[in-house]
């Protein structure tokens, strides 16, 4: 019987022999459920018992205990004081203790396990009726004088009798209260064993279903599968692939060993060797990788293998993701695997390969999609091309562009301290000006209107000269930014505060859309209040009465760890003038009566130092439209 069992399993169907394992493990299991269905039922009868029987005992002799007390505290108050009534609410609470005496009687017959309690019950109950016979006779009589030597009697009687029952009620309910504890500190031990012992029965039981597991599992699935496993490993090191055994048509297994040597036979066939194919990828010039579906390197040429300093056993088997630098997951994401997984090609994206040897590796990535014959994805070939020496020039580049500026911001800063000097040394002279021009218009301001308007006009001059001034020396004196975090909806809530005059004069109605999400712009909060200022200033000089400004707000991506603020400014005026547009951020240009021509130039001044830009351009639906861009958190160094 058993070699026909083994046999009708070893040539049996892979759902024979998974179920006959999982039937070994299920049955341990049964045989673990059952040992603990049995033992936590009989605990959870003893629980019923002491929650049917147990606790109400308990609470009910508290209770009788506690009414046959109150009871004779009456009667004592009754004799002593002499009220009938007391008496009469005492013998009241009798009907009560009785009850409660009878009802705790019931509940002992119940169960064997309170005889010695059943019996003290029905004594007490006996003695109490004698009690309280005596005692409704009594009690109600202690206003009788002819009878007051032989009520003193019964009541010297009755106390005597009152303090055995009492006593006997208060033993009763400590030995129940007693018992009752008892009977839960025993459960407490009975679960603490049960739980140690069916712990102990599960591991036995999962120990001993896994072997037998493992036994059935290694004869019936594993070493079948082992032998196809050596076919393949013959196939993939191109050696003889030995035909497998007769076996049975239900053995899934068996067929599919002899449906891969058919398959080898059939490969052996084939017109293009796997050599070379193999040469064809070895001799590329860049680094080839081939990816399943599911993002797994399944192939590598020997110049990926040098790129990434890894052997190919090391890189097979790797995620796509895994090669890539980390800050560049966001953008490859986007850009590279979501468009190959929809079946686009990728060509020439810039990323940083992972190396532990180089660091990060700059190329430029392309990959294309290859289908079967279904027309699904089968794999994703790519290529990389280390642009490593191209980032080098780029970079030597960037660093000359840089020296020129920092030649260009020297000598500015050098006509910037000549400015500041200059506008020092004509600030004493100008408030001397106008100290005089203030004392002359106190002067003669009720003897001659003539000389009165002439020291007006000095004074609005003397106060142009000295606004353009302090526009000088703002644009030449070198900034210390002190960056604080704020949102679009602050910076712009005080930048209205800052111009509300201009605003209501004109009657200018603002149209703002903020889409920058409350995010905090690390900025120089002052020196950002002032470039807003004076641009929307601007808008509302140049804007009819009554007009409208547009102020906008959103963030943009720099790259994929960083962003920026993108802020516009957009009037309804006559716009700017296309020949001075060249020349409109420099110093001293201005287009409008009265102005200094230093604005503008201070909020490119303010932008650049915040490692930003600002732009000019017409609307196509008229007006002036200036951008602003500035990145959310501080640039590593600041403009000199």
């Amino acid at each position: 019987m058993r070699c026909y069992l083994h046999k009708h399993l070893a040539t049996g169907s892979i759902r024979t022999k998974v179920w006959t394992c999982v039937f070994i493990a299920l049955a341990g299991y049964f045989i673990a459920t059952l040992s603990s269905f049995y033992f936590n039922s009989r605990q959870a009868t003893r629980l019923a018992q002491l929650q049917k029987v147990g606790f109400p005992l308990a609470l009910l002799s508290d209770e009788v205990h506690r009414t046959f007390k109150s009871q004779t505290e009456q009667y004592e108050n009754a004799f002593l004081t002499g009220e009938v009534e007391q008496a009469i609410q005492a013998n009241r609470l009798s009907a009560r203790i009785l009850e409660i005496l009878e009802e705790m009687k019931k509940l002992t017959e119940h169960t064997s396990l309170y005889k010695e309690e059943s019996q003290l019950i029905i004594t007490l109950k006996n003695d109490y009726t004698t009690f309280y016979t005596l005692a409704s006779e009594a009690y109600m009589r202690t206003q009788s004088l002819e009878t007051s030597i032989e009520l003193q009697k019964k009541v010297q009687q009755l106390g005597s009798s009152q303090i055995r029952i009492l006593a006997a009620f208060n033993n009763l309910a400590s030995l129940l209260g007693d018992e009752v504890e008892r009977n839960i500190q025993q459960e407490q031990k009975y679960a603490q064993t049960n739980t140690l012992f069916l712990g102990f029965l599960f591991v036995i039981v999962l120990v001993i279903a896994t072997l037998i597991s493992r036994r059935f599992a290694n004869f019936l699935l594993i070493d079948p599968l082992a032998q196809i496993q050596s076919m393949v490993t013959s196939f993939a090191l191109n050696q003889e692939v030995n035909e497998p055994s007769m076996g049975s048509v239900n053995d899934e297994i068996h067929t599919l060993g002899t449906s891969f040597w058919e398959m080898t036979q059939v490969l052996e066939q084939t017109m293009v060797s796997r050599d070379f194919v193999d040469n064809i990828i070895k001799n590329m010039s860049g680094s080839l990788f081939v990816f399943l579906p599911d993002l797994t390197l399944t192939k590598v040429n020997k110049t990926t293998q040098i790129l990434l300093g890894q052997s190919e056993e090391t890189l097979l088997g790797c995620s796509m993701t895994s090669l890539v630098k980390e800050e560049m997951l966001p953008l490859f994401q986007e850009k590279g695997i979501q468009p190959l997984l929809a079946g686009e090609d990728v060509v020439n994206l810039e990323i940083y390969l992972r190396s532990e040897k180089r660091g990060k590796i700059p190329i430029l990535f392309s990959g294309s999609v290859l289908y079967d014959q279904d027309n699904r994805i089968s794999a994703l070939i790519c290529v990389a091309n280390d642009i490593t020496e191209r980032k080098k020039v780029e970079k030597t580049l960037r660093k000359i562009e840089i020296e020129r500026a920092l030649a260009k911001t020297a000598s500015l800063a050098a006509i910037g301290e000549l400015t500041s000097s200059l506008a020092h040394e004509m600030r004493n002279p100008l408030s001397s000006i106008k100290m005089n021009i203030s004392t002359i218009r106190q002067q003669f301001k009720l003897t001659d209107p003539a000389f009165q308007e002439l020291a007006a006009i000095a004074a609005e001059q003397s106060g142009r000269l000295e606004t353009m001034l302090n526009d000088l020396l703002g644009y030449g004196r070198p900034l210390q930014l002190h960056f604080k975090a704020i949102t679009f909806q602050d910076l712009l809530r005080d930048t209205l505060t800052a111009i509300a005059k201009e605003k209501k004069d004109k009657a200018i109605a603002l149209h703002i859309t903020d889409d920058s999400t409350s995010t905090n712009f690390q900025v120089d909060e002052e020196l950002m209040i002032r470039a807003l200022s004076n641009l929307l200033l601007n808008a509302i000089q140049w804007s009819p009465q009554g007009g409208e400004v547009s102020v906008s707000c959103r963030l943009d991506a720099i790259t994929p760890s960083q962003q920026q603020a993108r802020i516009e400014i957009r009037d309804h005026g006559p716009g700017l003038n296309e020949a001075k547009m060249d020349r409109l951020f420099q110093p001293f240009m201005t287009t409008r009566e009265g102005g200094t021509g230093l604005g503008l130039a201070n909020v490119r001044k303010i932008i650049e130092y915040h490692g930003g830009s600002v732009e000019a351009s017409n609307h196509p639906d008229g007006g002036a439209h200036f951008t602003i861009t500035f990145p959310i958190s501080p640039p590593p160094v600041n403009h000199l």
